[in-house]
């Protein structure tokens, strides 16, 4: 929210002021002009700025220099005091009935409800103002307004209804011929295809809101569409046109000078070229953010790039370094109770301990990790029905607003047909309409409910495939650690009989029985596989009945994705043994050179 007055800033300077106020008039231009790049010294000179200003009576400059001092501390990072000098601003405005400034200020509050994550607040704001610009019918305004509230529910994950505005904001814009909103509107349509997946849709609508910008000579906007662009190339596995997208944007800020942009192209390019394997330079782009993100400070970031950069530690096997990384982002995101961040951490904190050898610890930390996940899963499901229910409350008061316009349409006929003495049909008409709108109102919440019930019976399959799957994932690591357990204990009888030590060591090696407790091992994980995966072992023996036993216990380890060592310590065979059967399953699946073995398991 690189300018969240901006808005009072150019009201400012399209009112006129009488020429004992000039001195007054320039000192404000001077400071809106320098409020992003140096907000400790517009703070200091807003408050005296201020003092005169009340001192000669001048409503206009004092009203900006009270925004002055919120937009200052927004930059600072003061919320709480950007919020409170934007508010004694509204008060002013509202005591000199200037609709036009309470609107502006209306707006800028409820971006600064929005930073604060304060859903209900926010869109308050934002409803007064969009109420007096329309009231004002002024087009040029709503244009931006409307941005500002698609942006607000993408915020908030109300993609239907951030939707509705980006595109009203677009036949706004349309209409007064604001190009630079209308690139702002098309990258906020962009980023809600982008969330859905819709990925095509999302680089059409976002290259045109690129070449807008690029005409109008927006280097802001151009960073910023640029990197939505990088993120959805990425998703569709193109990297060469991500990182042409990131190197781009990242070369507009670092010439504008503008650190949070040179973190976001940085972070996104390590996470690139880890993802291509180019490790080295995943730790230099990475560092570079988190080097910014120190700086802010910005806890989030700081997770991430610590997380990304114990990535590109543990591919240069720096495995030390690599555990290091990964609990300071663990410590971080924990602070800060950032459980997303936090949950990616120990995923790869369970990555760098099975590296460095310590299976037990890598256990520990995948259970947190899917302890966390759950979480997750819970809030987001929390956060669903919020959502649902704030859609539902706004259709509600869209209905309640179009019904009391029809009744007053009603009203107006009623009138009309009883001035022509037809008062008995005016009636039956207000009878006839009232009695549709019920019966559809009715049908639409019956739909509603019936797709609720539904989508919830589905969420609860789905919850009981996961705990299914996580459950399957434990007994494989469960039972490759007890295996190691038992071929451990084995070799040591082993040894001790070698030495002639202790008389019946035979005797108890052959109470282990060890092959006979891999067959029953195996064969209570082979029900909870099936529980999961139904169907595998009936199409994976039609399509290929001379698989062997072994076999088929060797595609069910590889389609779970177990590395080399465990399917070797499941199956009780070396790490050569897993390569030398993963061999002679892809001859007798006919695969071809082309065709991965783990991704024709999964497809089964």
């Amino acid at each position: 929210m690189k300018w969240i007055a901006s808005w009072s800033f150019v009201f400012f300077l399209a009112t006129p002021f009488t020429s004992g106020a000039q001195s007054l008039e320039d000192r404000v231009r001077v400071l809106w002009d320098r409020s992003y790049s140096a907000p400790d010294s517009v703070l200091q000179e807003a408050r005296q700025l201020l003092q005169e200003a009340r001192a000669a009576g001048s409503y206009h400059a004092e009203v900006n220099a009270l925004e002055l001092q919120g937009e200052a501390h927004f930059y600072l990072l003061d919320l709480d005091s950007c919020r409170h000098y934007y508010q004694q601003a509204l008060g002013v405005a509202q005591r000199k009935e200037d609709l036009e400034e309470q609107a502006h200020i209306h707006t800028s509050l409820g971006s600064i409800h929005s930073e604060f994550g304060e859903r209900d607040a926010s869109l308050s704001e934002f409803r007064q103002a969009l109420t007096i610009w329309e009231s004002l019918q002024d087009t040029v305004q709503l244009c931006g307004l409307e941005v500002r509230i698609g942006g607000a529910l993408d915020r908030f994950d109300l993609d239907d209804l951030s939707m509705q505005h980006f595109v009203h904001a677009l036949r706004h814009c349309a209409d007064c011929g604001d190009s630079l909103f209308y690139a702002h509107a098309l990258n906020g349509i962009g980023v809600l295809h982008k969330k859905q997946r819709n990925y095509l849709k999302a680089l059409a609508v976002m290259d045109s809101a690129r070449v807008i910008y690029a005409r109008q000579g927006e280097a802001f906007g151009q960073g910023g569409v640029l990197n939505n662009l990088g993120v959805v190339y990425k998703s569709l596995g193109r990297y060469e046109e991500a990182r042409r997208c990131y190197e781009q944007g990242l070369a507009i800020f670092e010439a504008d000078g503008y650190d949070r942009g040179i973190m976001s192209f940085a972070q996104n390019l390590g996470i690139l070229e880890n993802l291509e394997g180019r490790p080295d330079k995943g730790l230099a782009h990475c560092s570079r953010a988190l080097a910014i993100a120190n700086s802010i400070p910005l806890a989030s970031t700081q997770s991430e790039a610590l997380n990304e950069i114990a990535k590109s530690l543990l591919m240069l096997d720096r495995k030390a370094e690599a555990l290091d990384s990964i609990d300071r982002a663990i410590a971080i995101a924990a602070d800060k109770q950032l459980l997303e961040k936090e949950q990616q951490a120990w995923a790869t904190r369970s990555e760098v301990l099975e590296a460095m050898g310590r299976p037990a610890e890598a256990l520990t930390s995948l259970r947190r990790h899917l302890v966390l996940h759950d979480s997750l899963f819970t809030r987001d499901k929390s956060a669903e029905i919020d959502r649902l229910q704030t859609v539902y409350e706004t259709e509600q008061r869209e209905a309640t607003i179009a019904h009391l316009e029809e009744q007053a349409r009603l009203e107006q006929d009623k009138r009309r047909w009883l001035r022509i003495g037809i008062v008995a049909m005016g009636i039956s008409a207000v009878v006839i309409v009232l009695a549709l709108l019920q019966r559809r109102r009715k049908e639409r919440q019956l739909l509603r409910a019936r797709l609720e019930l539904q989508d919830t019976e589905n969420q609860r399959l789905q919850e009981q495939l996961d705990h299914k799957r996580r459950e399957l994932t434990e007994k494989a690591l469960h039972l490759a650690q007890k295996n190691e357990l038992l071929r451990s204990l084995e070799q040591d009888i082993e040894q001790l009989r070698n030495s002639g030590e202790g008389a019946g060591v035979a005797q108890l090696a052959g109470k282990i029985r060890f092959d006979q407790q891999i067959d029953q091992n195996w064969d209570q994980f082979t029900l909870a596989f099936t529980e999961t995966r139904r169907d595998f072992f009936r199409q994976l023996t039609d399509q290929h009945p001379d698989l062997t036993r072994n076999e088929l216990r060797l595609a069910a380890l590889l389609s779970m994705n177990l590395a080399s060592k465990e399917i070797g310590s499941i199956l009780n065979i070396s790490d050569e043994g897993v390569k030398k059967a993963r061999y002679r399953l892809r001859k007798k699946l006919g695969l071809r050179t082309e065709e991965g073995l783990e991704p024709y398991l999964a497809g089964l």
